[in-house]
């Protein structure tokens, strides 16, 4: 697989093994995270959730990461995506530099036409999900926009559309067209091995920039467990997500008209606000506020508004934010909702007055960190308030302009009676708590069947040729591994779980493979035979339930009445499955 790189071409795979295998990845991290040496692993406090406790390990002799509390992992290049907030391939540039490797570039430049032939294949995409959306094929999909309060009208005004079932659905029409199928697997449309659809049975946000170009879509599974639940179009040549913002082509004036811009986490959020005549509205992809992101803000404000649902996944990823944006010179508000509310629900439910008068009563940072943690520990309480001043004097260290910096000081100082001399102090120092930290127990791996093949897979290549030959009887997740590791068979490169993880582009899949290498083997030799054989089996009949569940759905969703091939389908499958049993 190779990589792009905004600026200079290409990296291939080979490139990012050699880096990969020049580095130690405990160094690296050591250098954001206080690590202690814990067993065969590296412990420390994770950087990318709030917590108290280390659940945040570190594997050298794998090149790994993986924190048990908020779910990341990966390799080190994960790492610096994320502690950075930039791009896969500004982090292979980066790293490389730091082990004395200069990058050997592909020598093919990206030019505007290369650009502008996925902009075309995004906008002929788009022309057939919008179609399809308001067919009798996409009944379900236009429902579903129905029931969360969208009419034709604001179907029509945000082109919306619907990637259907069908897995080669958009492959047909680009046949039917006599397009180019490789850009749009460059696009991120079609798989890379051109086969089939990378998006099914979703409803599809066009991605928009700030030229009005279609750089990507967002999709939303309208299965009600279905997962992915949001899947965006692949990084490319016109498309980061790091720094890209949902909206921003509709939002962009009436963030400059108002003076700033209210963030919410969803693509549906930012609908119901437009739809609502609130204008000044933006996403990120999924992601955290990113320097890209602000870059691209700082050309219409110096405001922000994040607004949030107030549990603990939205409070953390707003806390997460907050030094980015305040680093970045931003002046910064927080609106948290009632737990279990996004801005598209709370709309739904209590209109657009009610939500308009959260916004009016938006808090500042300071404020937000002080009613925040109060929810923890008794704030005017001597203990109390040392926790809080250190936390919002991490902030406050961060904030450029010195004037705005002693008003934060004082404001500070007159919430909590603490003098600004020592406030001061705590900002200058940028200091942390001395307390010791107690080790957290990790949480065990619940181990099943597809757990235990995973095992094997990456720890043990003994067992690979039985695994690949049987690759299309395995669960998606497995055969996603298992691809990766062919890959990196033919490319000559050696299967190691650093190396499998630059591979593999999907979260949940990527983190679940660090869970599973950080705990070690979990299956010893002397019953590993047995178990493969029993977890082989088993995996095959998980995969056959699959099939046997998606035909179903698929079947019946086009009417009630089957036909005869597909009923024999269906009860074939039946049958393998009752067979193997």
């Amino acid at each position: 697989m190779e990589v792009t790189s905004l600026m200079k071409g290409y990296i291939s795979q080979e490139e990012i093994v050699r880096v990969s295998e020049k580095v130690d990845i405990v160094e690296i991290i050591s250098r954001y995270v206080n690590l202690k040496k814990s067993g065969k692993n590296y412990r420390g406090i994770c950087p990318f959730h709030t917590e108290k406790t280390p659940s945040f390990f570190v594997n050298p002799e794998k090149q790994i990461f993986h924190c048990f509390g908020c779910g990341i992992g990966g390799d080190v290049f994960k790492f610096i995506m994320n502690i950075e907030n930039i791009s896969f391939p500004e982090s292979v540039v980066k790293i490389a530099k730091e082990v004395g490797i200069e990058i050997n570039f592909q020598t093919k430049q990206i030019s505007n036409k290369d650009k502008q032939e996925i902009v075309k294949a995004n906008e002929f995409a788009l022309k057939i999900y919008s179609e399809v959306l308001f067919s009798s094929q996409g009944k379900q999909a236009s429902e579903y926009l129905y029931n969360r309060n969208f009419d034709d009208i604001a179907i029509k005004n945000f082109s919306l559309g619907y990637a259907p079932y069908d897995r080669n659905f958009l492959l047909k029409k680009i046949n039917e067209h006599s397009l180019a199928k490789d850009v749009f697997i460059k696009s991120g449309l079609i798989s890379e091995n051109g086969e089939k659809d990378v998006f099914t049975n979703r409803i599809m946000f066009p991605i928009i920039n700030t030229n009005n170009d279609i750089v990507g879509f967002g999709g939303r599974t309208i299965e009600e467990n279905g997962l992915p639940k949001y899947l965006n179009t692949k990084e490319n040549i016109i498309f980061n997500k790091s720094r890209t913002l949902y909206g921003i082509n509709w939002a962009k004036e009436t963030i400059k008209e108002n003076n700033y811009a209210i963030i919410v986490e969803g693509y549906f959020d930012v609908l119901k606000l437009l739809s609502n005549n609130i204008k000044n509205v933006v996403a990120p992809m999924g992601t955290s506020l990113t320097e890209g992101h602000l870059n691209i803000l700082k050309r219409f404000t110096d405001k922000i508004l994040l607004v949030f649902d107030s549990d603990t996944a939205g409070i953390n990823a707003s806390i997460r934010g907050l030094e980015n944006i305040l680093k970045s010179g931003f002046e910064v508000k927080l609106c948290p909702l009632p737990t279990g509310f996004d801005p598209d629900k709370f709309i739904d439910e209590f209109g657009t007055s009610s939500f308009i008068k959260l916004l009016n009563n938006s808090q500042n940072f300071i404020d937000f960190m002080i009613t925040n943690e109060s929810k923890n520990f008794d704030i005017n309480s001597p203990r109390g308030k040392s926790i809080i001043i250190k936390e919002i004097s991490k902030l406050l260290s961060v904030i450029p302009d010195e004037i705005e910096k002693e008003e934060y000081i004082k404001y500070l100082s007159s919430k909590t009676s603490i003098p600004q001399e020592t406030i001061e102090k705590y900002v200058e120092e940028n200091s942390q708590s001395k307390e010791e930290i107690k080790p957290v127990q990790k949480k065990p791996l619940k181990p099943n069947a597809e757990i235990y093949l995973l095992d094997i897979i990456l720890n043990d290549q003994t067992y690979l040729a039985q695994i690949i030959e049987k690759k299309e009887k395995l669960t998606e997740k497995l055969k996603k591994v298992v691809e990766a590791v062919e890959i990196l068979i033919n490319k000559n490169i050696k299967p190691t779980v650093a190396n499998i993880i630059g591979i593999i582009d999907d979260e949940q899949i990527l983190n679940l493979i660090s869970n599973v290498a950080i705990e070690d083997n979990l299956i010893s030799e002397d019953k590993k035979r047995k178990i493969f054989d029993d977890c082989l089996k088993k995996v095959e009949e998980i995969s056959l339930k699959e099939t046997l569940n998606k035909r179903k759905k698929e079947i019946f969703e086009k009417g009630p009445s089957p036909s005869k091939n597909e009923l024999e389908e269906i009860q074939t499958i039946i049958y393998q499955l009752q067979k193997g049993r």
